[in-house]
């Protein structure tokens, strides 16, 4: 029973998202690449995720404080961010 509530809260979250994104996209008027590069304004989340694979967080520890940089980040990337969002974009440590 507890897995099937995580399973379920997890594709709440995964659909609030994806709706987020496509409302957004949508009042801008913008659009992200698709899988073969054509634009669209009907991203579905999969899709997203894969693009934001390879951007990393590294770490770095140096006299006792502690370094983030997010590397990798393209402006496909940021712009995605941006659409969902200042909680999103400081996860990404593009907003204070």
């Amino acid at each position: 029973m507890a897995l099937t509530m995580i399973m379920v809260l997890a594709l709440l979250i995964y659909a609030l998202a994806e709706r987020k994104l496509r409302l957004q996209l949508a009042e801008t008027g913008q659009s992200v690449p698709n899988q073969v590069g054509k634009a669209t304004q009907a991203p579905t989340m999969r899709w997203i995720f894969q693009v934001f694979e390879g951007v990393d967080l590294l770490l770095i520890r140096q006299n006792g404080q502690i370094a983030r940089r997010v590397l990798n980040l393209k402006p496909v990337h940021r712009e995605i961010l941006r659409l969902l969002g200042p909680p999103v974009e400081k996860c990404y440590l593009l907003a204070s």
